[in-house]
């Protein structure tokens, strides 16, 4: 990125401009953000940078050992070709007719993570080649799903392969060398295993160059082995198209971590019975916890599977933080992501919708719990709306990956990888009071209508079983409620079982509703759904109210071929028992 020394001179030529005005999109602790008005995504974008630039300042902090770059500072969304530039405490972000809010983040931690260099001032050098690399390089350690954006390595695997570890360019303008530094650090991170804050803090004061950062680190021949690896699965005799600028691992490897979120409180990393949507290592809450580490790695929490906040509340932003274990080998430059869907009996892939990624330098192996730190925001205007949502959590690193959506491209593949591996799970887990819910009007009169879908696979149909459990008090009524057509699909079918209408659905306004029982479990049968079924249902509780005495929960769970492939569990709590717990 491009660093300019006069912070002021485009305000002056904007303010010059009549058509031209910067609107200020909004202020935070650090940050002022304003955007060109002749912009037509400009607030769009200017508004994505305010999600996440707290965020990701203090997150960028943490990887540069605890210093701050000189706050606040002013980031001006104006129009350009991409990019961004800065100088003192101004940023510029170049926005284009294609820019989009989503990618704004990754762009401007690029710029803040050079701030920090000058701040640091320990010989990364943010207008040089070593300095570029790094700030291109960390903006993916923050948002590696936009690794995209940042592709410098084919400029050098295809060129001379000049040695720029050895030596840096003063300039930040000829990818061939950023490539080659960007190739360097991700060698040194995901190829060696060294942590991210150590390769920062060991710089190159005195060279300003990649190999000197090696050498603090304890890295010897570092150019050479480098060039050697890459040169055998990439000869120069061939002309490569790498898909971004991190191809490691590369060859056989010793580090084997096996890294986990717990499905349920008896899961240890090997097991996949019980349900796998009740993780309670993956917890909501609706303000940042100050010490998370220390919060969620006692022994009373991490026996709990209460720690989430009950609701998501709208309007606000909220946080998600993510216990991580490891039963291998100590792994290094862990990622967990989270991502939110709408509570569902089969959380398909294409319903993921990711909130962020944490990252954890080092988690150990044994059972030593590492917990995100800060937790992931999630920012108000990117909630769905209020209501109980789903969460699905994965990890991994390079040495072992997390899965992403594309990982899977069949229905099967996909229900092979969750009973093979423990780096994916789920929480699809909602408190209700009991208090003040029961619908007075068809067609939940006298009940209290908990909200869900049904799902189908995304390739082609599959059958299904589907089944409901309970542990409600006697005297209790427990009810399913899907559209007629759906009910009526259920094999075999269901004597007990009533008609409605539901006057607010537009579709399917004709409903079924079949008694369930309300303790143990009822198994409603087999039902065929096609691809990228997504039913609204509700299962229907009264407890009358002189039992409200204690929690009791009820779910309704998905089988496929016998296993169990998606859960939706509600637990059914006294008011008081909800005022207390806040």
């Amino acid at each position: 990125m491009n660093v300019f020394l006069d912070a002021d001179f485009w305000a002056g030529k904007i303010l010059e401009e009549d058509t031209h005005m910067m609107v200020q999109a909004g202020m935070t602790t650090n940050f002022i953000v304003l955007y060109d008005n002749t912009l037509s995504n400009g607030l769009a974008v200017a508004n994505g940078v305010l999600d996440y630039c707290e965020y990701d300042l203090v997150r960028l902090s943490m990887l540069f050992g605890g210093i701050l770059p000189p706050v606040p500072i002013t980031i001006n969304c104006v129009p350009g070709a991409g990019g961004a530039s800065w100088g003192g405490t101004t940023m510029n972000l170049y926005v284009t007719a294609t820019s989009d809010a989503a990618g704004a983040p990754a762009i401007v931690d690029a710029e803040l993570a050079e701030m920090f260099m000058s701040a640091q001032g320990n010989g990364w050098i943010p207008n040089w080649s070593n300095g570029e690399a790094l700030s291109r390089v960390l903006a993916t350690v923050l948002y590696p799903n936009r690794i995209d954006l940042f592709s410098t390595a084919n400029f050098w695997i295809n060129s001379a392969r000049n040695d720029w570890v050895d030596n840096v360019d003063h300039s930040d303008q000829h990818f061939d060398t950023i490539g080659c530094g960007a190739l360097f650090l991700y060698y040194l991170a995901n190829q060696l295993n060294y942590k991210w804050p150590d390769i920062i803090a060991a710089g190159a004061p005195t060279t300003n160059t990649l190999a000197e950062t090696a050498t603090v680190l304890g890295v010897a021949n570092a150019y050479t082995n480098f060039f050697n690896l890459l040169n055998t699965y990439y000869p120069d005799t061939s002309l490569w198209n790498l898909p971004n600028d991190n191809p490691y691992p590369l060859g056989p490897q010793e580090m084997s971590p096996i890294l986990y979120i717990r499905h349920n409180l008896a899961d240890d990393g090997t097991s996949h019975t019980g349900s796998l949507a009740d993780s309670p290592d993956i917890i909501a809450k609706n303000n940042p916890v100050a010490n998370p580490q220390g919060t969620y790695s006692t022994p009373a929490s991490i026996a709990s599977d209460a720690e989430s906040d009950p609701n998501i509340i709208d309007g606000q932003t909220n946080y998600v933080y993510l216990r991580v274990w490891n039963r291998g080998q100590n792994a290094h430059n862990v990622f967990a992501a989270v991502y939110w869907s709408p509570p569902a009996t089969l959380v398909t892939p294409n319903m993921w919708n990711l909130i962020g990624y944490g990252y954890y330098p080092d988690v150990p192996a044994g059972q030593l719990v590492q917990v995100s730190n800060p937790g992931i925001t999630w920012p108000a205007d990117l909630l769905p709306g209020p209501g109980h949502n789903c969460f699905v959590a994965t990890v991994g690193n390079a040495f072992d990956l997390a899965p992403t959506p594309p990982t899977f491209p069949t229905f099967n593949d996909f229900v092979n990888y969750i009973y093979a591996n423990n780096n994916i799970t789920w929480r699809n887990f909602n408190t209700v009071a009991m208090k003040g819910m029961h619908h007075k009007r068809p067609p939940f009169d006298g009940f209290v209508a908990l909200p869900f879908h049904i799902t189908g696979a995304w390739d082609k149909p599959h059958v299904f079983n589907l089944e409901t459990l309970a542990s409600l008090p006697q005297g209790s009524r427990f009810a399913l409620q899907v559209p007629h057509r759906v009910g009526m699909a259920f094999q075999p079918g269901h004597g007990d079982r009533e008609e409605y209408e539901d006057p607010d659905c537009k579709d399917d306004r004709r409903r079924l509703r079949i008694r369930l029982s309300s303790h143990g479990s009822h198994d409603l049968g087999k039902i065929e759904l096609p691809a990228n079924t997504k039913v609204h249902s509700h299962l229907l509780v009264d407890i009358p109210v002189k039992l409200h005495t204690k929690p009791c929960e009820i779910a309704i769970r998905q089988l496929y071929n016998g296993r169990e492939v998606g859960r939706v569990t509600w637990r059914l709590v006294p008011y008081k028992h909800i005022e207390i717990s806040q």
